[in-house]
């Protein structure tokens, strides 16, 4: 029995060996190496050659594994350009939140006042099944995870949200307070905004 993520660990997966062009591989190896290279740089904090030099080294090899894991997993990752714009909102969001993290903090240590923080739900398009929505989903759950203030559980297919945990929710933000959604909450009377 397969779901919708693929088959269970040990079940056979299928492959399509010709279905990919060696410009495909040249592509997904390229921007693999363009990634893991970029992380090593900004890991090892270092332009010298010699650090360089290594450091596209050690991505192309880690490059190769990452591409011949996705082949033998049956994973295709589409990624759209367009999605990764919004990444460019990321460090302020992660300073914003990090900042609010540490006034709930100071707020609990100083005055003993417990944050307000609950579910929320965010409008999100669910999408289908397909590698290209799945890709998307991933990036978005994962993108609004980063800041330290929110943790995203997942989104609902029935009606496209998306379900966050705020450690502070913000008042007057685009999010809604959560109500009655099943697959996170418990009980059949909706709930205002705790779950």
């Amino acid at each position: 029995m397969t779901s919708a993520s693929g088959p269970l660990a040990g079940e056979p997966r299928e492959r399509e060996p010709a279905s990919r062009s060696r410009a495909a591989w040249a592509g997904s190896w390229l921007a693999w190496w363009v990634l893991l290279l970029s992380f090593w740089i900004a890991v090892d904090d270092s332009l010298a050659v010699d650090e360089v030099l290594a450091g596209a080294g050690a991505a192309a090899i880690a490059a190769f594994v990452a591409d011949l894991a996705l082949y033998q997993a049956a994973v295709r990752l589409r990624v759209r350009p367009r999605w990764l714009v919004p990444a460019l909102r990321l460090p302020g969001q992660v300073a914003a939140d990090t900042v609010t993290v540490y006034a709930a903090l100071w707020r609990r240590m100083v005055r003993g006042e417990q944050p307000d923080s609950g579910f929320v739900t965010e409008p999100a398009r669910y999408g289908d099944d397909t590698a290209e929505d799945i890709t998307r989903r991933v990036l978005l759950i994962g993108g609004h995870s980063l800041a330290p203030n929110a943790f995203a559980l997942g989104i609902d297919a029935e009606t496209d949200t998306m379900m966050l945990h705020r450690l502070v929710r913000k008042h007057g933000g685009s999010g809604q307070e959560a109500r009655g959604l099943r697959p996170w909450c418990s009980g059949s009377r909706p709930r205002r905004s705790r779950c």
